[in-house]
């Protein structure tokens, strides 16, 4: 206050943990700027892939404290072990990065047996710089000393086991058919396995790359079901599709959906298709890996080549993320099941509105997402007016605005309290909705008006 006058009002949120895993990233570990962990509690994150950070695939940790990857970029050990101390002063987990089957040529020529092949003397190569490794012969248990090499020579918690997506189908040395979604699952649960010999509390996160091969992998122990989205799971519709392949499972779910527009559009489509990603991931009970260093955002596979935010997009992100925090018992309560395609148009009364809309991202539509559990009701709200595709991996124009929507909810009594909230106004508080009921053959109809709705609101009753 300033003479008797208020002159600002400030937000945050607070992350008290719960089955929300909440994921960012680490790239640059040499002694330049040190204030990037605290920029990722800015955001609540609480779990960190350091991502390409080891000397070699094969070896993960370097010889010398000062070292060069596999990809030409030079790192410090001693930098990366103060960066894990910073995330552990800040309540976070430090993730290692660890491909469960690449490794460097060298290592290679002396290990020709433990190889995937693609036919007799054809190794598998990944951008002509990494080998794949047959996760079924001694590899294994190589790849599983080095992980715990990383957390007791290193100090990180735990291992970010990712995988290239491909193959999906190998050959052994020996000419024997190798079938990676059946063994990927067993890989999991045996590094689990060796984490708890060597006394250590497991923390895994497995890289399902395009959802694949999530429903054979969801119920192995990990600390999250995580999915890295690409084409052709590029639609906005994709992300709820990919979290119910997820599913049936008690834990917490990240889609890795890299937002390319903040390397290729205008900075205002980028923020505006990275609001309604992120908003649309939440509605479906699930965090979004995408942010990481100093308010920067990947934009692709390679995660050294991120893109830093501008200071509004990096605020307004912020706003978001918050709001998710804020809102975490309502997006992410199980409960609450996704009842868009069963009850809502057609023959199906339980939802209605009166505009144009759509329960399955149509462009330049309002996309509603419906979820109930019992008399409680949880609506979303993402506004597509005024922009005429539907791909979550590109920018989007500044929505048309919608004034006075008027919502119908089908119900058996009246209604006690009905709230909406939107990241978009009021610093995301909730304000009260004035609701009518009228009394149908069917139930009552509770008819709730939304004021405005800029870009993402959630209504709940």
């Amino acid at each position: 206050m300033q003479c008797g006058q208020e002159v600002m009002r400030v937000s945050t949120a607070v992350n008290i943990g719960g089955n929300v895993v909440r994921y960012g990233f680490l790239s640059d570990f040499l002694p330049e700027d040190d204030t990037d962990i605290a920029c990722l509690a800015k955001y609540h994150i609480d779990h960190v892939q350091f991502y390409d950070w080891s000397y070699r695939h094969d070896t993960l940790v370097p010889p010398t404290d000062e070292f060069t990857d596999m990809m030409g970029k030079r790192n410090s050990l001693p930098v990366i072990r103060k960066k894990i101390a910073a995330c552990h002063e800040h309540g976070m987990l430090a993730m290692a990065y660890g491909a469960v089957y690449a490794s460097s040529r060298n290592f290679w020529e002396d290990h020709r047996d433990w190889g995937l092949y693609a036919g007799e003397d054809k190794p598998m190569i990944f951008i002509g710089t990494f080998y794949y490794m047959d996760i079924t012969s001694l590899w294994r248990e190589h790849l599983f000393k080095q992980y715990i090499e990383a957390v007791e020579r290193v100090g990180f918690d735990g291992i970010h086991m990712d995988t290239y997506g491909e193959p999906k189908h190998a050959l052994s040395s020996m000419g024997e058919s190798r079938d990676l979604e059946q063994a990927l699952p067993a890989l999991i649960a045996d590094a689990d396995d060796a984490f708890r010999k060597a006394g250590h509390t497991p923390h895994l996160i497995f890289n399902n790359v395009g959802a694949w091969p999530v429903q054979a992998t969801r119920n192995a122990p990990q600390d999250a079901v995580y999915m890295e989205l690409w084409f052709p799971m590029d639609r906005l519709r994709h992300l709820r599709e990919a979290v119910r392949m997820a599913k049936p499972t008690d834990k917490a779910v990240v889609l890795a959906a890299y937002p390319a527009p903040f390397r290729t559009e205008s900075s205002i489509r980028a923020l505006y298709g990275e609001l309604i990603t992120s908003f649309a991931i939440a509605l479906c009970g699930a965090t979004q890996l995408f942010l990481g260093e100093k308010d920067a955002v990947v934009t692709q596979g390679y995660y050294a080549d991120y893109a830093k935010l501008l200071p509004w997009q990096a605020a307004k992100i912020k706003a978001y993320q918050d709001f998710f925090v804020r809102y975490q018992e309502l997006l992410f309560d199980p409960a609450l099941k996704d009842v868009s395609l069963t009850h809502c148009g057609g023959d199906n009364r339980g939802f209605a509105c009166d505009v144009p809309y759509s329960v399955e991202a149509e462009p330049d539509k309002l996309w509603l997402t419906f979820r109930e559990d019992g008399d409680r009701k949880l609506i979303g709200l993402i506004n597509l007016c005024g922009n005429l595709e539907d791909s979550w991996n590109r920018g989007k124009d500044k929505p048309t605005l919608l004034e006075n929507i008027i919502l119908h909810i089908l119900l058996l009594k009246p209604v006690q309290n009905a709230w909406l909230a939107t990241p978009d106004e009021e610093l995301g508080g909730a304000s009260a909705l004035a609701c009518k009921c009228t009394q149908t053959e069917l139930g009552i109809d509770a008819q709730l008006v939304i004021p405005r709705l800029d870009t993402c609101a959630l209504v709940w009753l």
